[in-house]
């Protein structure tokens, strides 16, 4: 089963010790998958976005996956901006 961490307000170099701390906690409980809910970021910098790799790479060493759900729209941009959505794929938006 997977487990589930929603994150809210930053992703950035400010408040990503303290982020860094919750995904750790998650991976601990993640049986192969991690889903992050990132509907609520409101703001996201390299930072953040190193530490959404860093997190795939975890859970991709261990054989597990990371999953988007319902990225924000300053999420999307930064997937843009780094050309990452191969690999931090986001699902469709329910029509």
């Amino acid at each position: 089963m997977a487990a589930t961490l929603r994150i809210e307000g930053d992703l950035t170099v400010v408040a990503a010790a303290q982020q860094r701390e919750a995904l750790l906690q998650a991976l601990a409980g993640a049986e192969g998958e991690l889903v992050l809910d990132l509907g609520d970021v409101q703001a996201i910098d390299s930072a953040g976005v190193q530490l959404l790799l860093a997190t795939r790479r975890s859970l991709a060493e261990t054989g597990g996956s990371l999953s988007l759900r319902s990225p924000s729209r300053v999420v999307i941009e930064a997937l843009q901006v780094y050309h990452l959505h191969a690999l931090l794929p986001t699902p469709p938006k329910a029509a």
